[in-house]
């Protein structure tokens, strides 16, 4: 559904970009890459293409940015199985793309002084069968350096092979993924989309919305507060969650909920068992459980059918 709404035009012009054996070597706007404690002047040509490469048309809804740079990284995708992606504050979009043979990102490093632009950096680099993407950020220990109102992010656009396994870890903004192969999403706080994985999602989230369609596996989501949706999956869905509703429809096997500590639960379409161990406050609906149906006593008289 998602797929090559947001990115396609975005990398269009990126599959080209040079690299060496398995070592990204790109950086826009022609500042050193780091690597370790060396640091070295890289250029890389690009070819003339057709597509202008537009970020803040892919951005725009991320907020004000004083100062901004972008910075770009590839690397060969070949034989590698799993992508860990270490994100941190900012905007993230992750999507598979048919026929890509690397992992490649956009970043628009943006911050409210320039001499924080330095320090966000993006490294890509491979690591046996995995390829590690990682965000950097600029020191923040030294508070008497740091105001109120300051900020740092990188907002991070990624395009990798269709259906590669993702390993997530974001600190705050919102992020939409799709295309992937089984994916594991650890996060604190934003929104968070996802769309047609093919392989299991696994999700533990503290706070923002949650929204999972298309799955062809099982979904598992622990959050701490915000709504979660989840819909058309080929596998079972266990939920543990602390506020907000709850609304599942499309599974074919199970749906359970472990803990719900408020919010209403509804479940449609269920091709297995609907169970709900512990549940504080709000209603319960379902409707069109195939299996058995195991419910709190006290909330069996708010089912929406059987």
């Amino acid at each position: 559904m998602m797929r090559g709404m947001k990115l396609a035009a975005l990398f269009m012009g990126y599959g080209l970009v040079g690299y060496g054996g398995d070592y990204a070597v790109g950086l826009l706007a022609q500042e050193p890459a780091r690597h370790g404690d060396v640091r070295v002047d890289v250029r890389v040509d690009v070819p003339e293409v057709d597509v202008h490469v537009d970020v803040d048309r892919v951005f725009g809804h991320s907020g004000s940015c004083d100062f901004e740079v972008e910075r770009r990284v590839a690397v060969s995708a070949s034989a590698a199985q799993l992508l860990r992606l270490r994100a941190g504050s900012g905007e993230l979009s992750v999507q598979g793309r048919q026929g890509l043979g690397q992992v490649q990102a956009v970043g628009r490093a943006c911050a409210s002084d320039e001499s924080y632009l330095e320090d966000l950096q993006l490294t890509l680099d491979r690591s046996g069968d995995d390829i590690v993407l990682s965000a950097h950020y600029p020191d923040r220990s030294d508070r008497r350096n740091w105001h109120g109102n300051d900020y740092a992010r990188i907002d991070l656009a990624v395009e990798i092979p269709m259906d590669m396994a993702v390993d997530l870890e974001d600190s705050s903004g919102s992020m939409e993924i799709s295309g992937t192969g089984a994916l594991s999403i650890d996060d604190s706080s934003g929104d968070i989309r996802v769309a047609d994985a093919a392989g299991s999602v696994t999700i533990d989230d503290s706070s923002g919305g949650i929204y999972v369609e298309g799955v062809r596996g099982d979904v598992a989501i622990d959050d701490g507060s915000g709504e979660v949706n989840v819909s058309d999956v080929t596998g079972s869905v266990r939920l543990r969650d602390g506020s907000g509703s709850l609304d599942v429809d499309q599974v074919t096997r199970d749906v359970v909920v472990d803990r719900d500590g408020s919010g209403s639960i509804s479940v449609r379409d269920v091709g297995g068992d609907f169970r709900v161990r512990a549940d504080g406050s709000g209603g319960i609906r379902y409707s069109g459980v195939a299996g058995a149906v195991d419910i709190p006593v006290k909330k069996r008289s708010r089912r929406g059918g059987d």
